[in-house]
């Protein structure tokens, strides 16, 4: 049962489309006549999609990142990667990249890396400041700056397992609930199908707002790592 369930997360695992594919596809129905219906002006996909970039504008604006130079775009472009990967990944037979390390630690690592080395490139007294806080006692700076680095040598590593665990735990109850469904139907019970289903729906959508905060968080990570970065001081 275990192997069957991590199974879910490989690509190409499942080459006929199955009753719990669609059984799963059968939530975005919501999601789709709510984004997709008739609009006087735009779309609701647009409306979504703009909105999502002002919250990330937003964002950058309020940390240090704002002063460097295309920092912005590159914030924007981040989270409508990682967003559009997890949506995307939420579909059934579908490989879901962000649900493995081998792309979320080297996602973090180079996001980290530029940030470090930018910093340490454009002032390294700067840089080095932030190793040691303000006013700590002479015997304990040795100590202070080892600790300092391991918290700033592990940030990609946290960044990078975050956002895995999330969506690789979103997609499994995914896969269980799925399961669940597909056995009431094959045992032809209707009441069991019908709240069966309508947790399947209840939970993809909630799904889609882990997926939204899985995107943002890595956003907002990355952006209050670029406060210790000296340019913006």
């Amino acid at each position: 049962m275990l192997m069957d369930i991590f199974s879910s997360l490989d690509a190409g695992s499942y080459p006929n489309f199955s009753v719990s594919g669609l059984v799963w596809l059968s939530g975005f129905v919501g999601l789709l006549v709510i984004l997709v219906g008739v609009w006087m002006s735009v779309s609701g996909v647009n409306v979504m999609f703009f909105a999502l970039v002002d919250v990330v504008l937003d964002l950058v604006k309020s940390c240090s990142g704002k002063f460097f130079g295309g920092f912005a775009l590159g914030q924007v472009s981040l989270f409508v990667m990682i967003f559009t990967l997890n949506i995307f990944g939420m579909v059934p037979n579908v490989f879901s990249p962000t649900s493995h390390l081998s792309l979320t630690l080297v996602l973090a690592m180079m996001v980290w890396l530029c940030l470090v080395f930018s910093g340490w490139v454009y002032s390294w007294k700067e840089s080095a400041s932030h190793l040691v806080p303000t006013g700590s006692p002479t015997g304990l700076i040795p100590l202070l700056v080892l600790i300092e680095s391991v918290s700033i040598l592990i940030r990609p590593i946290t960044l990078g397992v975050r956002l895995a665990a999330n969506i690789t735990m979103g997609h499994l109850m995914l896969h269980v609930i799925g399961e669940y469904v597909v056995s009431f139907f094959y045992s032809v019970s209707v009441i069991g199908s019908l709240l069966g289903s309508l947790v399947m729906w209840g939970y993809l959508i909630f799904e889609f707002a882990v997926s939204f905060l899985q995107a943002y968080v890595f956003v907002l990570l990355v952006g209050l790592y670029s406060s210790d970065h000296p340019m913006g001081h």
